[in-house]
Formats: structure tokens, sequence, C-alpha cells
């Protein structure tokens, strides 16, 4: 699977890059086989920074942590993921599906969320200083705390 360096955040060696098409490609099979075949996305800590997952099928992975600086999510199923904690500024998550997603305390800071389904979607702790493309009616689906740091336009 991964050796210990790809999974830290604070190395600079190229293995901290996955091989995502591979990776996509294992997820596919244990979405399609119910877990029967194939590895789940396990891309704790992993540093993706603008990783282009345009429409990638991302459903229950695990992204805990990942450092997703700029990555573009426009159309990705990431319903049931698990983003606890993960780096997600300027990333471009239009029309992505974030469905009970677990978003805690994650970094949103300039993220574009337009069209992006939030129902369920616990957002507590984030950061969504000048987020892009939030409506009153995304945020009512989602939960919030006040932890939570909304864009000014939704105060």
């Amino acid at each position: 699977m991964y050796n210990s360096r790809m999974n830290n955040p604070n190395s600079d060696s190229p293995e901290t890059v996955p091989d995502l098409k591979k990776i996509l490609s294992d997820h596919k099979k244990w979405l399609d086989s119910n877990g029967q075949e194939g590895i789940l996305a396990d891309l704790k800590n992993c540093k993706l920074k603008g990783a282009v997952l345009i429409g990638a099928n991302l459903k229950n992975a695990n992204l805990e942590g990942a450092y997703l600086y700029g990555a573009y999510f426009k159309n990705a199923n990431l319903e049931n993921a698990n983003l606890e904690g993960a780096n997600l500024r300027g990333a471009n998550l239009r029309w992505a599906n974030l469905k009970n997603t677990n978003m805690k305390n994650a970094n949103l800071v300039r993220a574009d969320l337009m069209q992006a389904e939030l129902k369920d979607t616990l957002l507590e702790g984030a950061n969504l200083k000048m987020a892009e493309g939030l409506t009153p009616d995304q945020l009512k689906d989602a939960t919030t705390n006040a932890e939570t740091i909304l864009p000014e336009s939704q105060k």
C-alpha cells in the first residue's frame, strides 16, 4: 500500500504524491463491489495541492487532514467522505456532492462552493471566510456551530 513517508505531510519527498489514478480506480472497484473488491481511498494527511479531481467519485473516502489547497473537485462526489481538518483553501467545490460529509474544522477559506450540495454536511469549526458561491439555502441544510466562521455575506 503506502509507505510511511507518503502520508507524512511534512515530507518534501516526491513519494508524498500518491498515484491518484490507481487510488481512484481501486476506490471505484471498492464502491461498485460494496467493499468486496478494490480498496477504499485512504488519503489521510496526503499532500494533494492543486490536485485535479474533477468529477471524481470519492464517496466514503478518507481525506482527513489532507492538504488540498487549490484542488479542483468540480462535480466530484464526496458524499459521506471524511474531510475533517482538511485544508481546502481556494479549492473548487462547484457542483460537488458534499452530502453527509465530515468537514469539521476544515479550512475552506476562499473555497468556491457554488451549487455544492451541503445537506447534512458537518461544518462545525470550519473556516468559510471569503468562501464564494455560498447561499443561505445551502447553509440551512448543513450543520454549523459557534466556531464555524462564515463569509461576511452570510452573517
